[in-house]
């Protein structure tokens, strides 16, 4: 008796654990009861959002940022987690902005960075946010200016092409 509580209790711990959102500050997209295609726990995912654009609306977090995290807790709704590093967001161009610490964001922009609690859950879920040292030494940010969540890279397109190799798809931003 004892032995089928444990396998009850396991099994309600491991139905709660694939509904535990992977990024806690942004919401998980709805479910669609008999959607054909869903995340798949036989899957090894490793996805590369390619961030070009800028952001829609300033007074949140970067879209594309948001959009990554609602897949990650899509996935992990559907009992997906990937490993550390499988998930990347390169970030080149225009974006640069987001990806500043909230004094720097403040300094410059009035603000705190709209995107700084986002960038932090994203990075304790194991995803890889990257930006190309060309565009954001090139529109003067510092080093330390940079989010400390995020990895200085040489160029995005060295990055890209790199985790391409590495058999990440991508998903552009556009």
């Amino acid at each position: 008796m004892r032995i089928l509580i444990a396998a009850i209790a396991l099994g309600f711990a491991g139905a709660s654990l694939a509904q535990t959102p992977a990024v806690p500050s942004n919401p998980t997209p709805k479910d669609i009861p008999g959607a054909m295609e869903r995340p798949d726990p036989s899957l090894r995912y490793r996805i590369l959002f390619d961030v070009s654009e800028p952001n829609a609306d300033k007074t949140k977090p970067h879209q594309t940022l948001r959009r990554a995290a609602a897949m990650l807790n899509a996935m992990a709704a559907n009992g997906v987690r990937p490993a550390a590093g499988d998930i990347a967001i390169v970030v080149h161009g225009a974006p640069d902005v987001n990806l500043l610490t909230d004094a720097a964001h403040q300094k410059r922009f009035g603000t705190p960075n709209p995107s700084r609690q986002l960038l932090e859950d994203l990075a304790k879920a194991g995803v890889s946010v990257r930006i190309c040292g060309q565009s954001y030494l090139g529109h003067g940010y510092a080093r330390d200016e940079l989010h400390p969540a995020v990895q200085l890279d040489l160029m995005a397109m060295t990055t890209i092409a790199n985790l391409m190799a590495r058999g990440y798809g991508v998903v552009r931003d556009d």
